[in-house]
């Protein structure tokens, strides 16, 4: 599984910095009607946000190294509580990641080119594509599978701990209410006896 998990990242990283070196500055339609190539400078973060801010790339620079090496000791960590799925989503999340790393590293900017005609949406890359993917990816394995699920307790017993304990509130609560139905049965008998006396 290591040497899968390490093509899926050199794969990503190697299409992001190949279709920028080969497309990157070449303004054209690319798909007319849906697609169109259109180069831009990114100083900011994925789809172009906080683009222009003055040192923003030095920070998401550390926050990149950051999430990557948090991302790695997770999958190193965790990987006994991880299907393949989330594996290969988290990999496509670090591959994408990298890929935009290396051109804030060399450059200062992300170079973003492929623009969308049919819908207004932010001018991204294939690096962008891999790390939304992967996180679209990721969060349905885990909201809609059991090892999902087991991942997410295992990262986060906390959390699980709480919704474990929920249910006996809510068990406890029929029984309180079986109680009282008997204390009125006990005070209605009792009436009937003292009319008699």
């Amino acid at each position: 599984m290591l040497f899968i998990l390490l093509a899926i990242g050199l794969f990503a990283v190697g299409a992001d910095q190949l279709t920028k070196y080969l497309l990157f500055e070449h303004n054209m339609p690319f798909i007319p009607g849906f697609i169109k190539l259109e180069s831009t400078r990114n100083e900011g973060m994925v789809w172009g946000l906080m683009n222009g801010v003055n040192g923003f790339t030095v920070v998401i620079s550390a926050v990149t190294l950051i999430v990557i090496g948090v991302i790695i000791w997770v999958m190193i960590k965790y990987r006994k509580h991880m299907s393949a799925g989330i594996m290969i989503s988290l990999t496509a999340v670090i591959g994408g990641a990298a890929g935009n790393l290396i051109d804030r590293i060399a450059l200062g900017f992300v170079r973003d080119f492929i623009c969308t005609e049919f819908i207004e949406f932010p001018i991204f890359n294939v690096a962008d594509c891999f790390v939304t993917c992967g996180a679209i990816a990721l969060g349905v394995l885990l909201i809609f599978t059991k090892r999902g699920h087991e991942f997410f307790n295992a990262v986060f017993p906390e959390e699980s701990g709480k919704k474990a304990k929920k249910p006996e509130r809510s068990a406890a609560a029929p029984e309180k209410e079986a109680e009282e139905p008997e204390k009125d049965s006990g005070e209605k008998t009792e009436s009937p006896a003292s009319e008699e006396k």
